[in-house]
């Protein structure tokens, strides 16, 4: 408390019982969060001045768990009776208890220490009720909830403890995932309280006590004269028959504690680690799958003679879905039933059999992760405590494998619904190897920011950073420029071909005057472009001059206004001294030979002035173009060059360096000469035809023309 004395503390309590009693009573049924807060500052506001704040905090909190108490000690009269108001009434209560908390008469924590007092003396009915309450006030109750502080280490043990007193009740499945979803929700995902971070293993198997002789005997004999009656037929039975049962007995004796044998490796894996383990398991589990195989198979059996025993009408109905046999889909084995006469009856259960298969598949599947290469993958110095010396060899590997393959298509073929529950069960497992590779990398936080960009030193969303990108794709996409779809399709299409069966027919590509004039008519839109920015250059050149022009006007006639006229009053300036002594005008020099002439300085003659650059060929977007489809002309030489080749090919030593337009003359000359007559070209005629640059190719001895056909080894004279 606060270190009064007990009496004083206790009058304190004692003043402001009468408070809480009066409140208690004016509380409606099922009062509202607003009513509540009503009733709770009017009440704190009554008490205010009869002690100071901390008193009152300590005595509130003693009250009111008191008021708590006091209803759930009648939980047993109110359980009996049919139109009980008791949980109605503890809610209420719980509420009261929440508010004076939000309103800071009371600790923090204290709705937290009060529900786990309640948890821990009311029935599992009774906790389920009280849980709901918490489902319903999480949002409150969780209002600035630290992990792994304050009321959430309290919550936290509350809803352990609770989880442990369910664990061993088949009927609260439910229950347990309701509280597991609420701390899920509550508490983030890498909260260390809810993560093996250790790797550690459940309890482990202790295992079963072999059947002994005398044990076999009080459960087969039921009294003396029984007994004795045994022994008379034993007596009379030969000894095969003494041998064949006493080697039966020790089979099923063998198969017993073999089967129960898999329980310990399952409960503890790193015992892998020690010699011999692997081996002893293999060759348990090679002992057991045909078994279950078996039963499997027996089971199906019976279940297709049942299906035929009846009419045709029957069978149809029986393959239709039975939904009250759906419905049945719910079993629970509170522990293993070890008994030596119940195993073969365990076997026939197909639940049964679904439990140890799920858990040699989860086992398999664990020792899948201990391969060599696997190993190497997640091994890590952060989590040697998840780790352990053993490794499986390729051999061991391989028979994982097959053996985790057996197990899974065995569960397909166990009725009913296998195939179903194959698949939950594979789908578990492959989320079991996110969540261990999560553990593995010790938890790391996986939570992402909202995407943002930093734009002018300022990040923003994505909205805004992609505002441009989406005004630009809503404007109308420009022009295609292949009207065919493509660059390609287009160039086949102009070239002829129109149909699958245009491509059986020979190459051909054009004459060779085709491509000159192609070559042509790009230089001359060149030209015509360069002709027109040369008239556009001296249009703005001669407007330029006449505004120069005009100015230097405007500023003359600006100049001589501003010089002041001369006044008759003011006395004549005398002229300045001519130098030169020109009697004509003072500005002009001497007349040569005179003596003033030789007087007067020598002036030198001024430099030449240097020539003037030539004018720089205008030029432009479009011209640049049209320059850089300059290899579109070189593809067409290239194109004359390979249609001259088969028939013009005498012509290419005259032509220099693939001056295509100089083969065209030829080829023209050649045509019009005479049969037998030696042709010759004459300088004119070269000189006719200038060659550009853009329509020489080099022709050496080292190219090739393009793929026609030809062998390799085929070359072109230079």
């Amino acid at each position: 408390m606060t270190g009064k004395p007990a009496s004083q503390t206790t009058m304190g309590m004692t003043s402001l019982l009468p408070n809480l009693t009066r409140l208690l009573k004016s509380l409606p049924p099922s009062p509202s969060q607003q009513k509540l807060d009503e009733l709770v500052k009017k009440i704190l506001a009554e008490v205010q001045a009869k002690s100071s704040p901390e008193n009152r905090k300590s005595q509130w909190e003693y009250l009111l768990k008191n008021a708590v108490f006091d209803l759930a000690c009648t939980e047993g009269k109110a359980l009996k009776d049919e139109n009980t108001k008791y949980y109605s009434q503890l809610r209420d209560r719980l509420d009261l208890v929440l508010t004076f908390t939000e309103h800071e008469a009371c600790e923090q924590t204290l709705p937290f220490t009060i529900l786990q007092d309640l948890l821990e003396t009311q029935t599992i009915a009774s906790c389920s009720h009280i849980f709901s309450w918490i489902e319903a006030r999480a949002e409150r109750l969780t209002d600035g909830l630290v992990p792994q502080k304050g009321k959430a280490l309290v919550l936290l043990r509350t809803l352990n403890d609770l989880l442990r007193r369910l664990s061993k009740m088949g009927s609260t499945t439910i229950f347990c995932g309701r509280i597991l979803t609420f701390l899920s929700g509550v508490f983030p995902l890498g909260e260390r309280s809810g993560v093996n971070l250790r790797g550690e293993y459940g309890p482990t198997w202790e295992g079963v006590q072999a059947p002994t002789k005398a044990a076999s005997e009080d459960v087969v004999m039921g009294d003396a004269k029984e007994a004795e009656k045994e022994e008379e037929k034993m007596q009379v039975d030969d000894e095969s028959k003494k041998s064949a049962r006493e080697d039966k007995k020790d089979d099923k004796d063998d198969f017993y504690n073999t089967f129960w044998s898999l329980q310990l490796p399952f409960s503890k894996p790193p015992l892998f680690a020690q010699p011999n383990t692997f081996d002893e398991f293999k060759e348990a589990v090679n002992k057991v799958i045909p078994v279950i195989r078996e039963a499997t198979a027996k089971e199906r059996a019976m279940m297709g003679s049942r299906a035929g025993g009846g009419s045709a009408s029957t069978l149809k109905r029986k393959r239709e879905p039975d939904p009250e046999a759906n419905t049945v889909t719910e079993y629970f084995f509170a522990k293993f039933l070890t008994s030596p006469e119940l195993l073969e009856l365990e076997i026939a259960d197909t639940h049964f059999r679904r439990q140890f298969l799920f858990q040699l598949a989860i086992l398999l599947a664990h020792l899948q992760t201990f391969t060599k290469a696997a190993k190497a993958v997640w091994a890590s110095a952060r989590n040697r405590s998840l780790q352990m010396d053993f490794t499986l060899e390729p051999t061991q590997a391989e028979w994982v494998q097959e053996t985790y393959t057996k197990v899974m298509d065995e569960l397909k073929q166990t009725a009913p619904n296998g195939r179903a529950f194959a698949e939950t069960v594979s789908a578990i497992l492959e989320r079991e190897k996110n969540w261990v590779k999560w553990k593995n990398e010790l938890c790391t936080a996986f939570d992402k920011e909202p995407w943002s960009e930093e734009i002018d030193g300022k990040k923003v969303g994505l909205e805004e950073a992609t505002r441009n990108i989406r005004r630009k794709m809503r404007e109308p996409a420009e022009e295609w420029p292949w009207m065919l779809g493509s660059e390609p399709l287009t160039e086949i299409w102009a070239m002829g071909y129109r149909d699958l069966s245009d491509l059986q027919n020979p190459f051909h590509a054009g004459s060779v005057q085709d491509f000159v004039k192609k070559i042509k008519q790009e230089d001359k839109r060149i030209d015509m472009r360069r002709t027109q920015l040369a008239k556009l250059a001296s249009t703005v050149e001669a407007k330029a001059k006449a505004a120069a022009q005009a100015k230097a006007k405007a500023d003359a006639d600006t100049a001589m206004e501003v010089v002041p006229p001369a006044t008759t009053d003011a006395p004549a300036r005398p002229a300045p001294p001519n130098p030169a002594g020109s009697p004509i005008h003072p500005s002009l020099p001497a007349k040569p030979g005179s003596p003033k002439a030789a007087e007067a300085p020598t002036v030198a003659a001024p430099a030449p002035a240097p020539p003037a650059p030539a004018p720089a060929l205008p030029t432009d977007d479009q011209i640049i173009k049209l320059e850089e489809a300059s290899s579109n002309k070189q593809r067409w030489a290239w194109l004359a060059l390979r249609t001259a080749r088969d028939h013009h090919l005498q012509h290419f030593h005259k032509i220099g360096l693939g001056d295509i337009v100089q083969l065209a003359v030829e080829i023209e000359a050649e045509k019009k000469a005479p049969k037998g007559q030696d042709l010759a070209v004459t300088e004119e005629v070269g000189s006719a035809s200038p060659m550009t640059s853009s329509s020489k190719v080099l022709v050496a001895s080292d190219m090739v023309a393009p793929n026609s056909g030809k062998n390799e080894d085929e070359k072109m004279e230079p």
